[in-house]
């Protein structure tokens, strides 16, 4: 269940976090079938840093389907989407597997990649589903957990509020090159300004936040939230489980 903070927070960021939404013995369990399947098809040994060869693995069907996961929705998370969503559909499983293995580059915030995930045709203030992010390890800042724009959403609908376009593409650019901010983030150069510091765009504040925390942490995230792709600069892998959670009609 949210706090009323929680819920304030999740209204300005767009971003909540579920602290120990599911245990650390039930995350070691579900990384044990994804190290499996890393090997099985990849050949990626968990104790041979000398395999991690592919950056980011995919095709990872075994350990998307495999009910360990199915720990991910449990109790504690259900009770924050009941709050969120009210009633809403069971996912037939816990969504994408997301690995990034190390890549011993420097770390720094994306200027490429930003995008939503869903279109802009729904109403503001009706928002049809949330997205999970559930952490499978601990995840140290600069680990490539997923770069998130706290407070897109608000921007994102205060634009929209300005405009009749909604093709998803063009909002998505527009809303990249509305404001200095947002130019200054998608910037190849040096940065000006720290992305990671908290902006106020007239009225509206923003910053850039890593999806970072321990083995069974879970963020939760409006559809419409901003975030990228970030290298991994420490020296384990980044996994996490990924999906959508839509209303129920």
């Amino acid at each position: 269940m949210l706090s009323a903070q929680d819920l304030e927070t999740f209204e300005r960021d767009g971003i909540v976090k579920v602290p120990a939404a599911f245990s650390a013995d039930e995350a070691a369990r579900m990384r044990d079938v994804l190290w499996s399947e890393l090997k099985n098809r990849h050949g990626m040994d968990r104790d041979d840093r000398s395999t991690w060869t592919t950056l980011r693995p995919t095709g990872l069907k075994t350990t998307k389907r495999h009910s360990v996961a199915n720990a991910i929705l449990g109790p504690r998370l259900r009770s924050v989407l009941d709050d969120l969503l009210g009633q809403w559909k069971q996912p037939p499983h816990q969504g994408q597997v997301l690995v990034t293995m190390p890549t011993g580059d420097g770390w720094a915030v994306p200027h490429r990649q930003w995008h939503t995930d869903v279109g802009f045709d729904q109403p503001a203030d009706e928002f049809a589903a949330v997205k999970i992010w559930a952490l499978l390890d601990d995840l140290e800042p600069g680990g490539g957990g997923t770069p998130q724009v706290a407070g897109s959403p608000r921007v994102i609908a205060r634009y929209l509020s300005t405009t009749d376009e909604r093709e998803f593409t063009a909002i998505r650019d527009q809303v990249l090159g509305s404001d200095p901010w947002f130019r200054n983030l998608t910037s190849a150069g040096e940065r000006p300004v720290d992305p990671m510091v908290e902006a106020d765009l007239d009225g509206l504040p923003v910053r850039v936040v890593e999806l970072t925390g321990r083995a069974g942490d879970v963020y939760v995230t409006h559809p419409w939230i901003l975030h990228s792709i970030a290298p991994n600069a420490s020296d384990t892998p980044r996994m996490m489980r990924s999906r959508f959670i839509w209303k129920s009609a």
